[in-house]
């Protein structure tokens, strides 16, 4: 019985090809039914796999498993008018959904799985510039560190603030600083490693998240990318042209490392912003990895 009280229906999945997969992958989430078993005679097909990962009974013959497992449905995806009255047979055609049926369910799961995937990527990254959001950068944070700290390796992060951005939208209007931002995340996403995780912290701040990097490292990086952004101006309508720059801080996971995940977070992102006003306060367009640090960041003009 299912935790409403209602018993729970057996069913067969014919065909373990990906729209087995799609079908089993929807019906491990109901709670109103069991897969009884899943028919195909590849063992490597993915439905297959799925179901041997979540112990569900797995067959090469059709009439082996209709016969073991007395189900009270059937899916049949597997486009075959055979199998389909061979089913029938022993279940009765009411009991086989296939067919048109099986591709009409098969079109509206693949359509939820697809709005569920555009909702989840929606939810983690800035629209603006796609890069991932602030949410998701904390998130990504907390585990980094977490694991930088169990298995010891370095990792480092660098806070990026635009220089004079207030001055482009003064100027040149607000879509001209949108083009600066996402001109700003495409060199990011360009000259940054896979292993790397830019994202856009807020308004005109960036922050990029290095695993297996030491300070040294991190501001070589920072470097690089403001050679590029220097190097590549943003042309405006009209023959206009922006030469963007930034000032960036390195805060870098060393120390005592003891405390709480959560608190080596707050310590790089106080190190790093911290050392980005420094950046501000030099001269602005360059990078700021080492130094005294103030005990709590300072506002600086933009």
């Amino acid at each position: 019985m299912s935790d409403s009280g209602e018993a729970r229906h057996s069913v067969v999945i014919l065909g373990g090809g990906s729209g087995g997969m799609a079908i089993l992958e929807m019906l491990l989430e109901e709670e109103l039914v069991t897969v009884a078993g899943m028919v195909d005679s590849d063992s490597e097909a993915p439905g297959m796999v799925l179901a041997e990962e979540h112990g569900i009974p797995m067959f090469s013959s059709i009439e082996l498993a209709l016969e073991i497992t007395q189900p009270y449905l059937a899916f049949n995806v597997t486009g075959s008018d055979e199998v389909q009255a061979l089913a029938s047979d022993v279940l009765g055609d009411g009991a086989v959904i296939g067919g048109m049926e099986a591709k009409l369910i098969l079109r509206i799961i693949n359509n939820m799985k697809e709005a569920r995937e555009a909702l989840r990527l929606q939810a983690i990254h800035d629209p603006l510039t796609g890069l991932y959001n602030r949410r998701h950068m904390m998130d990504a944070m907390l585990q980094g560190v977490s694991e930088a700290v169990r298995y010891q390796h370095d990792y480092a992060m660098v806070m990026i603030d635009l220089d004079h951005f207030k001055q482009v939208n003064d100027l040149h209007g607000h879509a001209a600083g949108d083009l600066v931002l996402v001109h700003m995340a495409n060199v990011l996403r360009d000259y940054t490693r896979g292993a790397d995780i830019p994202g856009r912290w807020g308004g005109e701040e960036f922050l990029v998240l290095l695993p297996h990097t030491d300070r040294a490292g991190a501001e070589e990086a920072a470097k690089l990318w403001l050679k590029q952004l220097n190097a590549s101006p943003v042309h405006l309508d009209g023959g206009n042209e922006i030469t963007a720059g930034f000032s960036a801080g390195v805060g870098a996971l060393d120390g005592d490392l003891a405390a709480a995940p959560s608190t080596l977070v707050e310590r790089l992102l106080h190190e790093a912003d911290s050392r980005m006003y420094m950046a501000k306060k030099q001269g602005r367009n360059r990078v700021a990895s080492t130094g005294d640090l103030p005990d709590s960041p300072q506002n600086g003009a933009d």
